[in-house]
């Protein structure tokens, strides 16, 4: 092998990065085309492979344009083309920032042929160090700027599709990490001067890893019990700019539970916990005697408590965006309060510098919402004795951490309460559920997604829909599900796994860096 360069040429590689990035939307909800992603990686990945770093970076961009533009536009329903611009712009950045980096990395790394290297040790350390790139990429965006937003990922695209399952053993991290690596040895392949005698068995271990992804099965957890659960979707009108009136939501939500109780009646059923989504309870419940009683009533003839979203305000003026629980005898003493709050929507970080470039819109965001303390579990006290519930208000689902730290403080069950009326009928509520959907399935647990207005749904701990609902229909959903313990080697694993992704990745650069630079001396 010698030491020559091969790559696309400038136009294709644009042409690449754009088809890329749109498949990968492609492969999200609400199409959900879940083998679009890996022909949506391989693009991207061959967009920027071996190119110089000035291409590298005009790739990543296109790549990060054309995937973040359609994927986020929910973000201008009501909003505008403000906000979605603003974080399709640092979403863009991760990604142009990455073409940089896996283009000096594989271009690098390409240069080792003239050492004498095999060429397959030159494709295994170029697809193990893109992939780390891509899962360094994931990782920063979902921490940096102010607390990051961990949406998009290439895991996401698999919610629905055979490699679900692989999540609950590699975690999230893991398993993006796991298909850029799959999909990025064949380009590799590719891109060597001479590909025939690599290219074939670079193809097959694509294959194999793909398939023993596909065949594992999700991680089993003991057992303890069962939880028959009831979950209420109002369809109410919650959104920023929704015309209602004070009480609106909860009313909503007392009709269509007494309706749900008037059919379990007639059926002579019953449930254990009846959970109701986010900010249903409106603003501070504990302070409104006439809905505390109505709740409370409504608890007794259930004869099971109902987990409530309220706003909550704190003695320093903030606020919390809180779960309580709700008996026959009124509030139960546990608390939840919502660990990741949304930034520009219920808190806005630097007011001062944002309100001079975009007055109007960050005069919307009235309230300060603090970020949770309290532990993301707590316990429900049931007909079937005392249940570990862990909690996930809306943007809490999408962050790794959450998860570790709601199995970590005891949860057998997960109830996620969320609010999406303020993206109407787009893509953001079937994108959050296909984020829950994998994280019951990281966590082994039976997970409860309840929305104000859909999409709602009951998911086992393999990722299967134990009960749906319709989005924007008043109504109510029955399941029975499992409660477990212990801990996924998604759990256990995890964090480590991500971590060596990332170490791969940082080495391939150094590695391709420093190769470039004893190649030009």
């Amino acid at each position: 092998m010698t030491g020559r360069i091969v790559h696309l040429p400038w136009w294709a590689s644009v042409l690449a990065a754009a088809a890329g990035g749109y498949l990968l939307d492609v492969a999200s909800p609400e199409l959900a085309w879940w083998p679009a992603a890996f022909a949506g990686a391989a693009l991207i990945l061959a967009s920027v492979w071996q190119q110089r770093w000035a291409l590298g970076l005009l790739a990543g961009f296109v790549a990060g344009a054309a995937f973040w533009g359609p994927h986020i536009s929910w973000l201008t329903l009501y909003l505008g083309p403000v906000p979605w611009l603003g974080l399709c712009a640092v979403m863009i950045l991760w990604f142009a920032l990455f073409g940089i980096a896996a283009a000096v990395a594989t271009r690098g790394l390409a240069l080792l042929g003239r050492n004498g290297f095999r060429a397959w040790w030159i494709v295994l350390c170029q697809a193990a160090a893109a992939a780390g790139l891509w899962v360094l990429r994931e990782e920063v965006q979902g921490a940096w700027p102010y607390g990051g937003f961990a949406w998009g990922r290439l895991a996401h695209t698999q919610a629905d599709g055979p490699l679900a399952q692989a999540v609950s053993w590699l975690g999230f991290a893991g398993l993006s990490g796991a298909i850029a690596f799959a999909v990025a040895l064949p380009v590799a392949a590719v891109f060597l001067c001479r590909p025939r005698r690599v290219a074939l068995p670079a193809l097959a271990g694509s294959l194999v890893i793909l398939v023993v992804l596909a065949l594992a099965p999700a991680a089993a957890l003991p057992q303890t019990g069962t939880l028959r659960v009831a979950a209420v979707q109002g369809n109410s009108k919650s959104g920023i700019f929704d015309d209602r009136e004070s009480g609106d939501v909860l009313r909503d939500h007392l009709v269509a539970t007494e309706r749900l109780l008037d059919e379990l009646e007639a059926e002579r059923e019953n449930v254990d916990v009846i959970v109701w989504p986010e900010n249903s309870a409106e603003f501070g419940l504990p302070d409104n005697p006439l809905a505390s009683q109505r709740i409370a009533r409504l608890a007794k003839r259930a004869d099971a408590p109902i987990v409530v979203g309220t706003v909550l305000e704190n003695p320093d003026g903030s606020y919390t965006n809180s779960s309580l629980v709700w008996s026959a005898d009124g509030p139960e003493p546990v608390r939840y309060d919502k660990r990741y709050p949304v930034p520009f929507a219920e808190y806005m970080p630097n007011r001062e510098f944002f309100h001079a470039l975009a007055p109007d819109l960050v005069d919307l965001v009235q309230l300060e919402y603090a970020h949770g303390r309290l532990p993301a579990a707590f316990d429900v006290t049931t007909p079937a004795g005392a249940v570990r519930a862990g909690l996930a208000i809306c943007f809490d689902i999408i962050f790794d951490a959450h998860a570790v730290g709601m199995v970590d403080e005891g949860a057998e069950v997960i109830f996620a309460q969320t609010n999406n009326a303020d993206f109407g009928r787009t893509d953001e509520s079937a994108q959050q559920l296909a984020i829950a959907r994998l994280r019951a399935v990281e966590t082994g647990r039976a997970l409860i997604n309840i929305s104000t207005v859909g999409t709602s749904a009951v998911v086992d701990p393999s990722g299967r829909d134990l009960a749906a609902l319709e989005p924007f229909t008043a109504d109510a959903m029955v399941a029975e599900v499992p409660l477990v313990t212990g801990k996924t080697s998604a759990l256990r694993l995890g964090s480590g796994i991500a971590a060596a992704w990332m170490i791969a990745g940082a080495l391939g650069l150094a590695a391709g860096a420093l190769s470039r630079m004893r190649g030009r001396r």
